[in-house]
């Protein structure tokens, strides 16, 4: 293990890349040099940028001739066609953490979530490369792993409310502006995403399919297969943009082997590492007070189900960038430098 590693970061500036940067000095990651790549030629900014880590700024690079030899991990949390591009000349220098699902019925690449299937990192020599998954598959799969291990589940089924930043900061800053041109009684014209996002909801993230499912709500399907490591299990998902910045919360339906008491799903939520369970059966987060800024899961509203016995509701919340991006990826990198680099 070395004292300090390179760190490349490839995404949106002012979203996942500046909530991973904040956790990363947060969690004293043992950080060397910090590399934050663009493609300028695609960048429509009108400067560049620096970001900004441990209170100092750091020039942003051109990912274009950039020397992948300077960095031992590049963090690709970005979308399928940044990393198509350029994940595999990385790859050949560092190893590669990617968000973007571009490896999602890709076996060699070996998806990881520490706390849920950690075990499954020391593959990741075949290709040098390692997947995590989404955040809607991240924050689900940790609230429901302990529980799938000691009782097993039948069934998940799941509908994610996620917010405008599932599109970046373009997403943030068209709710802001659709919110102000209605308030101020003008007309909204919807351009980042299929519907208006201000005060309007629509079950849409993503294109569809012929089957009208999209891209999302299959990787969430076969993520959570690979995650808890059964691929019998029947995931159903529907996803959701509604008008939050930032965040996801779930609506979660899980159907066990046989029924189980309540008090011995609340024990295996308290004993599941990053999970905050809420009081009562009566309570739940805070989506702008507990949620937004914060790096668990939350789950609240955990009861059973009227017309099931052996069914579980409950409402799983999460940031998406500071867990659902940055925990995410950087508890996969600390495990690898602790036990492989």
């Amino acid at each position: 293990m070395k004292s300090e590693y390179n760190i490349a970061l490839i995404g949106d500036l002012k979203g996942c890349i500046e909530a991973t940067l904040e956790v990363l000095a947060k969690r004293d990651f043992p950080i060397g040099k910090i590399f934050p790549l663009q493609n300028e030629a695609q960048d429509d900014e009108e400067e560049t940028q620096t970001v900004m880590f441990s209170g100092k700024p750091v020039d942003v690079i051109d990912i274009n001739g950039f020397d992948w030899e300077k960095v031992d991990i590049a963090f690709f949390l970005t979308d399928i066609e940044t990393t198509n591009e350029y994940a595999n000349a990385a790859a050949e220098h560092c190893v590669v953490i990617d968000n973007s699902g571009a490896f999602l019925e890709d076996e060699s690449v070996p998806l990881v979530q520490v706390d849920v299937n950690e075990e499954n990192l020391a593959s990741f020599t075949q290709t040098n490369k390692i997947a995590i998954p989404s955040s809607e598959a991240a924050q689900l799969a940790l609230s429901v792993v302990q529980l799938h291990q000691e009782v097993g589940l039948v069934r998940i089924n799941v509908s994610s409310y996620q917010s405008v930043s599932i599109a970046g900061k373009v997403g943030v800053t068209t709710l802001a502006g659709e919110t102000a041109r209605l308030l101020n009684a003008k007309e909204v014209k919807p351009e980042t995403f299929p519907q208006q996002t201000a005060f309007n909801i629509f079950p849409q993230v993503g294109e569809f399919n012929d089957e009208g499912i999209t891209f999302g709500e299959l990787r969430l399907v076969n993520e959570m297969r690979r995650l808890l490591n059964d691929p019998s299990i029947i995931v159903s998902s529907t996803q959701v943009v509604v008008p939050l910045f930032y965040g996801c919360a779930q609506s979660v339906h899980l159907q066990t082997h046989y029924p189980v008491d309540m008090d011995e799903v609340a024990q295996s939520l308290h004993h599941s590492e990053g999970v905050t369970l809420s009081k009562t059966v009566c309570d739940y987060p805070n989506m702008i007070s507990d949620v937004v800024s914060n790096t668990d899961v939350h789950v609240g509203r955990l009861r059973k189900d009227l017309c099931d016995e052996s069914g579980i509701n409950m409402w799983v919340c999460a940031d998406n960038y500071h867990f659902g991006v940055a925990t995410t990826v950087i508890k996969v990198a600390e495990k690898l430098i602790t036990s492989y680099l």
